[in-house]
């Protein structure tokens, strides 16, 4: 069955300060509660992110990239929605794929 999948990128340092403010497990924890209420579940790993600011400078911070699928897309927007209060995000990356999707 072809279906969407989608993958959330979430950084982790707070939009206000620039430094993570929330330990990556808790974070993890949190996301994993909007996940589990909004679509039932999901597969959320740990990653490191970096971009570039205007001004030229590098920025690492922890990451967490969230998978989700057999799920629409009002529910993913919902779960962003909710992830960028919790975690006080400015923004998360959203990728979407039509795949194919068996359960075996």
């Amino acid at each position: 069955m072809k279906t969407n999948t989608y993958t959330l990128f979430v950084g982790l340092n707070d939009k206000v300060t620039k430094l993570q403010e929330i330990s990556t497990l808790n974070a993890y924890k949190m996301a994993m509660n909007v996940v589990g209420d909004i679509c039932g579940g999901g597969t959320i790993s740990e990653a490191q992110g970096f971009y570039t600011h205007d001004s030229g400078e590098i920025v690492i911070e922890q990451s967490l990239r969230i998978e989700l699928s057999m799920v629409n897309e009002e529910q993913v927007m919902e779960v962003i929605e909710k992830l960028k209060v919790v975690l006080n995000q400015e923004s998360v990356l959203m990728q979407a794929q039509v795949v194919e999707n068996k359960y075996v």
